[in-house]
């Protein structure tokens, strides 16, 4: 199931799969696709996550030009996601979410720590970003560029997250797994708990990565779609 190829039905699949994990956004929130060889991206439109389905999907140009347009049109506010593909190339796909725990975390001012062991997955790939409404589209996604630097996840005060790398499936099970780290923070912090010691973040670390674990979430939660959401999976007979 993980090796489906069609971009625009794996989109629909992530999107199912993050409302599922609790991360929907009401119809705010993207999902972005680098189109590989093209200054463009898969974007998705203004709805629901669990909504989704690829002929919602929309082709845009790096210059917010729709190339190819989806039955919806895409989300506005998507600067950003070509200010990171042209910054960053090692970027295939860009996540962005107002999940419940990350924005409750996120006006807490307290910095992401690793209160569950996978948040080790992120230590030290975590940056911090300010809405600002004086600033331009093109300056905002400057800023959630600087924001996110070489790192994984930039965490939006008041507001949600933006996650990126390499492909769908990391970047998908990586924005769950985040969310769920931000909910033991926000409960850990509100009884008085204590992070985790730094240095064995490092060996937590390589252990989920060298298990593959991002992936096998990714291949769990397909399974779990094909019993709660046939109607996306009609589409491959």
């Amino acid at each position: 199931m993980s090796a489906v190829t069609d971009p625009l039905w794996r989109i629909a699949a992530a999107r199912r799969m993050l409302h599922r994990e609790g991360l929907d956004s009401q119809v705010g929130g993207h999902v972005s696709l680098r189109v590989l060889g093209e200054d463009a991206y898969w974007v998705t439109p203004f709805q629901y996550f669990d909504e989704t389905l690829p002929e919602h999907v929309s082709k845009v140009g790096f210059d917010l030009t729709v190339l190819e347009p989806g039955t919806l049109p895409a989300s506005p506010g998507i600067n950003f996601h070509s200010s990171v593909y042209q910054a960053r190339p090692d970027v295939n796909c860009v996540i962005h979410t107002h999940a419940f725990n990350m924005s409750v975390l996120s006006t807490t001012g307290a910095p992401f720590d690793l209160f569950y062991t996978y948040a080790s997955l992120f230590h030290g790939d975590v940056g911090y970003f300010a809405d600002d409404p004086g600033r331009t589209p093109d300056d905002e996604g400057d800023a959630i560029v600087e924001s996110l630097g070489g790192g994984r996840v930039v965490l939006m005060s008041h507001h949600g997250s933006v996650h990126a790398g390499a492909t769908l499936e990391q970047v998908t099970a990586e924005a769950i797994i985040f969310e769920l780290c931000c909910r033991y923070q926000v409960a850990a912090m509100a009884i008085g708990g204590k992070p985790l010691d730094p240095r064995i973040a490092g060996p937590y670390r390589e252990a989920y990565l060298r298990s593959g674990f991002r992936e096998q979430i990714w291949d769990a939660n397909m399974r779990r779609l094909r019993r709660s959401d046939p109607d996306l999976f009609d589409l491959l007979d």
